[in-house]
């Protein structure tokens, strides 16, 4: 028997709830699957709260982990970012899609719509209002490729709203070296505190730049926890849509054909026994 804290039993029970919200309206109600009571505690909350052991059952495959490959910075240049994700058991099945999509506009907080080329499905952002003026809300893309044994997850996004930022730095840093030349070539009793003056606005310039700088290195790895996210749905669905195949093989009992025997004509279990 295992046994679950009450943090773990309430995460579980939260995401077999998220899990039947998405996909109450999905085209494909996934099949009920038969599963030993290893958890009696689990089962009992989420039977008393209608939720079916199918979704039950994903959020266990989730909590108890389901192994990914890690994903792959793209060297994008400086005003964008790119990851790449590999999922091995990729289908692009209507009841994923709205879970993908699900996922994707809450990460990036904006709406956005799938549109199908070849073997390939895009998710663009479609922001209303000013949002459609900035960069980051408007420029996220993931690229959805199937390819013949694995998905590739190609996302896509934009800094040049982070890279805006720079703009003080680069007019504190300037200001600095101005004052600082300029208190060279004065000379006289204000040369120290212009020269300390310049020094202290270029170190303040120094730390903004690299606060932002860690910030797009920050934006960097929300992606990159994005296309894990991403994968993990792919392959958790895989992993439940293998073992629901499984459980619903039909099983021939011994004695099916029996009935189809003329009285005279004993089976073969009786000639076995005699």
């Amino acid at each position: 028997m295992g046994k679950l804290t009450d943090e773990e039993l309430k995460r579980i029970v939260n995401r077999a709830t998220l899990f039947q919200k998405i996909y109450r309206n999905s085209p494909k109600t996934p099949v009920s699957i038969p599963l030993q009571s290893d958890y009696p505690n689990l089962f009992e909350i989420t039977d008393s709260l209608n939720l079916d052991r199918a979704y039950v059952y994903e959020a266990m495959l989730e909590y108890e982990g389901i192994p990914i490959e890690e994903p792959i910075a793209v060297d994008a240049g400086f005003s964008n970012a790119e990851i790449l994700g590999f999922a091995k058991h990729g289908v692009l099945s209507p009841e994923v899609l709205n879970e993908l999509k699900a996922e994707i506009e809450y990460h990036f907080n904006t709406r956005g719509k799938f549109s199908h080329r070849k073997n390939r499905t895009i998710w663009n952002a479609t922001p209303s209002g000013p949002a459609r003026l900035i960069a980051s809300m408007s420029s996220p893309e993931i690229i959805l490729e199937e390819n013949s044994n694995s998905l590739l997850i190609r996302v896509k996004q934009s800094l040049k709203t982070t890279n805006k930022l720079y703009a003080p730095a680069i007019a504190a840093t300037f200001g600095a070296f101005m004052l600082f030349a300029a208190g060279l070539i004065e000379g006289g009793h204000d040369t120290p505190p212009m020269i300390i003056s310049s020094l202290i606005i270029f170190g303040l310039s120094m730390l903004y730049a690299r606060f932002i700088t860690s910030r797009k290195k920050k934006k960097k790895a929300q992606l990159s926890d994005l296309v894990e996210r991403l994968q993990l749905i792919f392959e958790r669905k895989s992993k439940s849509q293998l073992h629901q195949t499984i459980s619903q093989r039909i099983e021939i009992p011994e004695d099916e054909y029996s009935e189809n025997l003329s009285p005279n004509e004993p089976n073969q279990s009786q000639q076995q026994r005699e």
